[in-house]
């Protein structure tokens, strides 16, 4: 079976909420089903985007912007790839899965994760795992203001030095032999951070206004 296939198909210039938009709402619905299903006011997925493919436990997103918002909101299963970039709220509250980004995404990307994988090969926004319970978020651009802002448990993965957290605490540079086995699970999946080696990272814990149980891991590039 090919991936379930969305290709934005005219300009859009306001938020498109694109949270129904998952494995678990469009496992057993015919393509002339998803096409009627509504995203907004009068609007169906039809209006904005060609479907094509039959296999919902992959999707992809084509010719995307940074309007396409709320893409994988609470997914449980199934992998997301988003080709080029996306708008605000990726992946929040998802509970399972893998989302790859290829280009850019807004703020508040992970937010309230439970579970899963979230990778953005390019730059977030503010807030960026704002609130993330667990599961692993990786950004191998860079990231905004109030980076990792409440975030209570799971692991922030950057490529790119952030700007400096005032509730996150430096606690030096390790090696950690368990990001072998993480990027081991990355290399099943058609990604950039399918790439990565490098054992020795910088880390922080925090958020310390919170429970200070997270971390955030700046990866050796050398």
């Amino acid at each position: 079976m090919t991936a379930l296939t969305f290709t934005l198909k005219k300009e859009l210039s306001h938020s498109l909420d694109c949270s129904r938009l998952t494995a678990a709402v469009l496992a057993d619905k015919s393509i002339a089903e998803i096409k009627a299903m509504t995203l907004e006011a009068h609007h169906t997925v039809a209006d904005w985007f060609t479907v094509s493919g039959s296999d919902a436990s992959h999707i992809v997103f084509k010719d995307t912007n940074q309007h396409l918002s709320y893409i994988g909101k609470q997914m449980q299963n199934g992998t997301i790839t988003i080709e080029g970039d996306c708008g605000d709220f990726l992946g929040q509250s998802m509970k399972g899965g893998t989302i790859i980004c290829k280009g850019n995404a807004g703020d508040r990307a992970g937010d309230k994760m439970r579970r899963g994988i979230l990778l953005i090969e390019g730059n977030a926004g503010d807030y960026c795992a704002s609130s993330l319970m667990a599961g692993t978020l990786g950004v191998l651009g860079a990231t905004g203001s109030h980076l990792g802002y409440s975030m209570k448990r799971g692991t922030l993965l950057l490529a790119k030095s952030p700007t400096e957290q005032i509730t996150w605490v430096d606690c030096g540079i390790h090696t950690l032999p368990f990001l072998k086995l993480l990027f081991k699970s990355f290399a099943n999946f058609d990604t950039q951070f399918a790439k990565l080696t490098s054992t020795r990272a910088q880390r922080w814990m925090g958020d310390i206004s919170g429970i200070g149980k997270a971390e955030i891991l700046l990866l050796n590039q050398d």
